[in-house]
């Protein structure tokens, strides 16, 4: 038999069960239930969706994708974007559009910013819909091209907009994209094969947020707004660290020096494949190798991980709020990681299973929350785990996962609130209002820029600001509810520096350091603002706020960066950190070529042995 051949008779299987019957066999803890949302023939080969401000589901139908290595490009563009919406609350769909069709090789999508943000590798492109009509107005433009597709499962992927007002998303390591703006000559554009990226939607800046791990699909962040992602192959769970390179499936290091990069923050291994049965939640691994119950004849090991939602719904029992869910497709099933805090970051331990699918045709790789608080996961539906052929064409599942604390939700859009109504919303117990309410103040901040001279002041530009300062300079207001005004300060007009001052002086220690990520986001800043982040380097005892200033190291000019980073590894508290010592080294390392002298100087008053270690290596170094 031909391969062509056997590949045909592959793509003729069938699924193991019908929708109903899938739903019929999943398993969760008592109070929870599954709603099949929409299923084939109304929606198929999903590769990601997103809601929009009225709760309706977008979905990227991916019908070029073949195999791993190849796709139907030759055939022309196939994909696909849905708008799926359930008009009566009852978690099923009831109401079905085609926002666009030939669109090529669809990986990623988020709605905001008057269209729809796709990604269709060489491209992440932006399709214009400004009156919210559900028609594109005009052709897809390439906001960003380079990026590659040599592994199809590992290029752009899982889009998130970020706290801070930026669009996030994953990237694979087999996966070789140089990314810059249409037209960028190759000596200008950005060389990307791991990590997270970011891209600005109004001052269309683009940059890697943080370099390494394997295969990440999937990206969220807590309500610190910590960015976590879950990767495949190698350990699964990571704290994404702004300028954090990380352990590596595969491949080096853009820049030789890194020495070493930060690993997972798991402490446990879920278990190799191995074609075992699952054992009910006994069958993983510590991460030290040590073998949880049974199943010692199975080897240590990762899994494909797919989706990374970090729960705020507000609806869930109490014991998984904060925490990580995910899939994972060979085991056909959904995870809880727990995370707790340590030292400048986090450590991940395993949180039992949550959804068992019972159906070796489950492959839920994409979550996220919505507005009535519950879990929403994309199955891809196929024999195949890993992609390497699609067995069954024309098959895809969406499943609504419910407690029953979770009420339905009609008749929505937070388009049509005012401004104060919006920043009302910075307060609510599910993150999903809060997140969406942000990103329409941050759109309306941008409008009220283009207002022209006969209009007069916007109420966005002249009252929003006041209703938020209220919150986030309060300190007897809700930390989580102060850090959402904050940011929505910061995308919307930005804080200027008497605010960054107060704020960096604040009791709480998140809003100091996402109070020095802010002052630096265009990677300079004036000098008073420089003095006090030496200052804090000096005097502030929280590790999570030097986790910021080590981020922030990175981003100063060279010759700026020489009384930070000696102020930073005097702490000799800090060695032992699973990030800080490394981070510190990522923002001192160009400098030891610059000036070897001064950076002796720099390594003899170190209390860090790592600092000391790298800067002796980087000096002898060719």
């Amino acid at each position: 038999m031909s391969l062509a051949v056997s590949f045909t008779a592959f793509a003729q299987k069938k699924p193991s069960y019908t929708p109903d019957q899938a739903v019929a066999r999943m398993k969760l803890p008592e109070g929870f239930s599954v709603t099949q949302f929409a299923a084939e023939p109304d929606v198929v080969q999903p590769f990601a969706f997103c809601f929009d401000d009225r709760g309706r589901i977008w979905v990227c139908e991916n019908l070029n994708y073949e195999t791993r290595k190849s796709d139907t490009f030759k055939q022309g563009p196939k994909g696909r974007i849905l708008i799926l919406e359930d008009t009566n609350g009852d978690g099923r769909f009831d109401k079905r559009k085609v926002f666009i069709e030939k669109i090529f090789f669809p990986t990623g999508l988020q709605v905001g910013f008057g269209g729809v943000w796709v990604g269709s590798p060489p491209n992440l492109l932006f399709i214009p819909d400004k009156n919210g009509d559900d028609i594109p107005d005009g052709d897809p433009i390439a906001v960003l091209d380079g990026w590659g597709r040599q592994d199809r499962h590992e290029t752009l992927n899982s889009f998130v907009w970020g706290p801070d007002g930026w669009l996030y998303g994953c990237h694979g390591v087999f996966t070789h994209s140089k990314v810059g703006r249409p037209g960028t000559p190759e000596k200008d554009r950005v060389p990307l094969n791991a990590g997270v990226w970011r891209y600005h939607p109004t001052q269309k800046n683009f940059e890697v947020f943080a370099w390494g791990t394997s295969n990440p699909w999937g990206l969220d962040f807590d309500s610190r707004g910590q960015a976590f992602i879950t990767a495949c192959v190698i350990p699964h769970l990571w704290h994404m660290v702004q300028g954090g390179r990380y352990h590596r499936q595969g491949g080096r290091h853009f820049n030789p020096h890194i020495y070493n990069d930060i690993k997972t923050i798991g402490d446990h291994v879920h278990q190799n494949y191995g074609g075992r049965k699952h054992e009910g939640g006994l069958a993983f691994f510590y991460a030290n190798g040590a073998f949880s119950e049974k199943n010692s004849g199975q080897r240590k090991g990762g899994f494909a991980h797919g989706g990374c939602q970090i729960y705020n719904g507000g609806a869930f029992p109490k014991q998984y709020h904060g925490q990580a869910f995910m899939g994972n497709i060979h085991h056909h099933m959904l995870y809880v990681d727990n995370l707790k805090r340590r030292g400048s970051g986090f450590t991940g331990t395993h949180g039992g299973d949550f959804m068992l699918a019972h159906d070796d045709h489950f492959l839920g790789f994409n979550l996220d929350t919505g507005p009535t608080g519950a879990l929403w996961v994309i199955d891809w539906n196929d024999a195949d785990i890993c992609g390497r052929i699609v067995h069954q064409l024309g098959t895809g599942r969406i499943y609504r996962v419910s407690h029953t604390n979770c009420k339905p939700v009609k008749k929505l859009n937070l388009a049509q609130l005012n401004d104060s109504k919006l920043v009302d919303l910075l307060n609510h117990k599910n993150d999903w209002y809060a997140d969406h309410a942000r990103r329409l103040l941050q759109e309306r901040a941008e409008a009220s820029r283009h207002q022209g001279p006969d209009e007069g002041i916007s109420a966005t530009a002249a009252e929003t600001p006041g209703l938020l300062s209220k919150i986030y300079l309060n300190p007897k207001a809700n930390p989580t509810h102060r850090l959402r005004a904050m940011l929505a300060m910061h995308a919307m007009f930005g804080l200027n520096s008497r605010a960054l001052l107060k704020l960096m002086a604040d009791k709480d220690e998140t809003l100091r350091g996402w109070a020095i990520q802010c002052a630096l986001e265009k990677k300079k800043t004036n000098q008073l603002i420089l003095d006090h982040l030496v200052k804090m380097a000096k005097t502030d005892e929280s590790k999570f706020v030097r986790l910021y200033l080590a981020s922030a190291l990175q981003r100063l000019p060279h010759d700026q960066r020489w009384p930070l980073a000696e102020a930073l590894i005097a702490h000799e508290a800090d060695k032992d950190d699973h990030n800080l010592p490394l981070l510190y080294w990522y923002g001192i390392e160009p400098l030891v070529p610059a000036d070897k002298a001064r950076a002796l100087q720099l390594a003899a008053k170190s209390k860090i042995p790592l600092i000391r270690q790298y800067i002796a290596r980087r000096i002898s170094a060719k």
